[in-house]
């Protein structure tokens, strides 16, 4: 929650002193900036800035598009962009951990690839608008951002999920603070004390001049949006001075229309007006979908059709949402997107749904704010045209994000931002969040199974650098170069161990010759806990020296898996023994029966489609069936995904920690058996004991028992995904083009 009290008013001869800031200097002039009583030279933006009745516009909705002032006239474009986080590894988004320099070098890494425009979720540390004033300066093409504004969500929803009342004082006080403390900052005008999880500090950049355009709040919760509904019925719609709620408005609504006002009002007070729009997604959209099989999904609407500015308010309104290709499941089941078929003749239920929101919300600009797929190692959900979440190599998520981009703009809207610029590592998602424990550590490792970590068009990876990491390329020379590694000899080759903070890696070099996993398979065991078996049905004819959680067995390229000990297996146990939504067996319960499961993540719980009351039933996705390939970036055939590599008399593996049961490796804590302790329990894991066997050896192996040090520091650096390039020719193409039509006028939109 980034909420702050404002103890200082702005006054009248601070306001003076705003609207001299907006006046127009020579290019790459810098004023001393007075609020801060002359501490800090700043640049200060050469934009040309339209002044009508001592109003001041860079951007502005007109002719049902967002628009900017280029000097002489009003120029529509598609709007490219991306989304950025406001954290980096090893710290919680609280943090805001980014430095100038950081920011400085990801905007001219942003601008390069033809983006447009950054949208950031809440009010940045006063580095960040410091370092977009000194690289916009002298710019006659600058980035522009959309400012979100961080709605008070712990006041709007529960602990427990449910929803409360938006119309409540406390929460009306709360989020005016933040809107203003907002402006304040996009003006260069404020002093913010510290406070846990908010920016803090002076604020005095004026980057005013390159606010694209407002977005205020979150993703709606349906339950928050019906409690506050119910909470006021037959209320009168909001009338402002710059906004109101329309005739027939839900009080939500309403409070929206509220919300937006109290934003109009406070930019007024430097003498300037912005483009204001407030989050919105496909949950709460004010579409009908009835074969969505979710009553969460078509809960409630929230319309912005149903906010609209008033005359006072020249810079516009327009509507922006989060829409992903594969959530929720009306983009796999509703009939209407299942046929539709786009500007291109071929069949496209992304475009579908966005040809019916263009409908919806005609005479206004409508972007949207969030869309793409990430380039992770695990999977949430599938979606159409293989659009899932998740398991997409890097190649597959450029391909996939510039197909949803070109979707956009064929489909008339007037934008389209990328989630996301970067990977965090702290992100959750709903099929490994319980294992990806606990909450406090998760920034310290890269859990690769979490779809959500890695949307990014940067990579972020462990390692001090890229010479610092392990590349699967038959070479050994990173090898060399680590401190950190285990080794044994066994007869005929070595087995080596080494770790960072996303994998545990295996190489094993053959003494003997060339390796020929295809023809004579490797086994290798993991013994992470006490208990589990020595023998494995997928490793017939091989005897262990103790207990394994896990069994891996090398061979083709497309016959290579980890599987897991049945009694081990937190899946079967979650989603087969006690909540029944899949097969299950009796004898995987018990570890000294031998079975071992294939490794698998849900992506779907059982369903009913409401229209044909067909049943869906559960689906998982198997994620322990290994890849085979290069991770050396500079290699034609690099492969984000891959697990494995074989060359000559080299093999070398890397394991994603949560394949082998660990819920957070910086502390050593594993899952225990899930039978025995009949719940989600951690434990801490001593070592990894490592035994690889080839096949025909069935005598136990003593094993390499690897330890670590526990870490609080994790290493990280920085490389450009191969979905960049891709996105940079597809923004290169639209970004700078005119919308692709103009939307029918909406008379009610433009009108009070």
């Amino acid at each position: 929650m980034h909420v702050i009290s404002v103890k200082k008013r702005i006054l009248p001869g601070l306001v003076l002193l705003a609207l001299l800031a907006g006046c127009t200097p020579p290019w790459g002039e810098t004023a001393r900036n007075l609020f801060a009583g002359g501490s800090k030279d700043i640049p200060v933006s050469a934009l040309p800035v339209y002044d009508e009745g001592g109003v001041k516009q860079t951007s502005a909705v007109k002719d049902g598009h967002l628009q900017v002032y280029d000097g002489k006239a009003w120029k529509p474009q598609f709007w490219s962009g991306v989304n950025m986080g406001a954290t980096t590894p090893g710290h919680a988004p609280g943090e805001l951990s980014p430095t100038k320099e950081d920011y400085l070098r990801w905007f001219g890494q942003i601008k390069a690839m033809h983006a447009d425009v950054v949208r950031i979720y809440t009010i940045l540390p006063p580095h960040f608008y410091e370092a977009l004033a000194e690289f916009n300066a002298g710019r006659k093409d600058p980035l522009y951002i959309l400012q979100g504004i961080w709605a008070p969500e712990e006041q709007l929803v529960g602990a427990g999920g449910q929803g409360y009342d938006a119309l409540q004082q406390d929460t009306i006080d709360q989020f005016r603070k933040e809107i203003r403390d907002a402006v304040q900052v996009i003006h260069g005008q404020l002093k913010r004390k510290a406070e846990s999880g908010h920016a803090s500090g002076k604020f005095e950049a004026d980057v005013s001049p390159y606010v694209l355009g407002w977005v205020v709040g979150i993703e709606w919760d349906p339950y928050t949006v019906k409690a506050t509904n119910d909470a006021h019925p037959g209320m009168k719609p909001f009338q402002g001075t710059y906004f109101q709620a329309a005739s027939g408005a839900s009080p939500f609504e309403s409070w929206l229309a509220q919300m937006l006002d109290t934003l109009a009002q406070e930019d007024m007070k430097f003498g300037w007006q912005h483009p204001v729009s407030f989050t919105n997604w496909v949950t709460t959209d004010p579409l009908t979908h009835p074969n969505e099989p979710s009553d969460t999904e078509d809960l409630v609407s929230v319309d912005p059709m149903q906010v609209r500015p008033q005359a006072g308010w020249k810079a516009g309104y327009f509507a922006s949402y989060h829409i992903y290709p594969y959530y929720p499941d009306l983009l796999r089941y509703e009939e209407k997107y299942q046929t539709y078929k786009d500007s291109e003749g071929n069949i496209n239920p992304y475009a579908g749904y966005l040809h019916e929101l263009r409908e919806h919300h005609k005479g206004i600009p409508l972007i949207v704010a969030e869309y793409g797929v990430p380039s992770s190692r695990g999977m949430a959900h599938y979606g159409p045209l293989n659009r899932n979440q998740g398991m997409h190599s890097e190649k597959e998520q450029g391909e996939i994000d510039a197909d949803l981009y070109r979707s956009i703009y064929n489909e008339n809207l007037d934008g389209a931002v990328l989630f996301a610029w970067q990977d965090e590592w702290f992100k959750i998602t709903w099929n490994t969040m319980e294992l990806d424990s606990p909450i406090d550590r998760r920034p310290m490792w890269r859990n690769m199974l979490t779809n959500e970590e890695h949307f990014g068009l940067l990579a972020v990876e462990p390692g001090k650098s890229q010479e610092d990491t392990i590349v699967l390329d038959g070479k050994t020379d990173d090898w060399d170069r680590r401190k950190n590694t285990e080794s044994r000899d066994y007869p005929g080759y070595s087995l080596t161990v080494s770790h960072d903070e996303a994998y545990l890696y295996l190489l094993l070099k053959n003494k003997n010759g060339d390796w020929k996993p295809g023809e004579q398979p490797l086994y290798i065991g993991f013994d992470t806990v006490d208990s589990g078996s020595a023998k494995a049905d997928k490793a017939p004819g091989i005897t262990f020296s103790g207990g394994q959680e896990f069994v891996m067995k090398l061979s083709g390229e497309n016959d290579s898996a980890i599987y897991v000990q049945s009694a081990y297996d937190y899946h079967a146990w979650q989603y087969g023994f006690v909540n029944r939504m899949m097969p299950w067996q009796e004898a995987w319960s018990q570890a000294e029966n031998g079975l071992f499961l294939p490794w698998r993540l849900p992506v779907s719980k059982p369903l009913v489609l409401p229209q044909s009351k067909k049943p869906v039933p559960f689906e998982d996705v198997e994620i322990g069936r290994l890849h085979h390939g290069t991770t050396d970036p500079k290699s034609a055939e690099f492969n984000n995904l891959a697990d494995w590599h074989a060359a000559g008399s080299v093999i070398e593996v890397r394991v994603p920690w949560m394949l082998l049961g660990f819920t957070d490796p910086s502390s050593h804590k594993v899952w225990r058996y899930p039978y025995q302790a009949a719940a989600f329990k951690m434990e801490e894991s001593k070592a990894v004991r490592v035994e690889p066997h080839l096949s025909g050896n069935s005598n136990p192996a003593e094993p390499v028992a690897y330890k670590w040090d526990n870490w609080n520091k994790p290493a990280s650096h920085e490389r450009l995904k191969q979905s960049y390039p891709i996105l940079k020719e597809a923004f290169g193409k639209l970004g700078k083009q005119p919308p692709k039509a103009t939307p029918p006028d909406g008379a009610a939109a433009a009108k009070p």
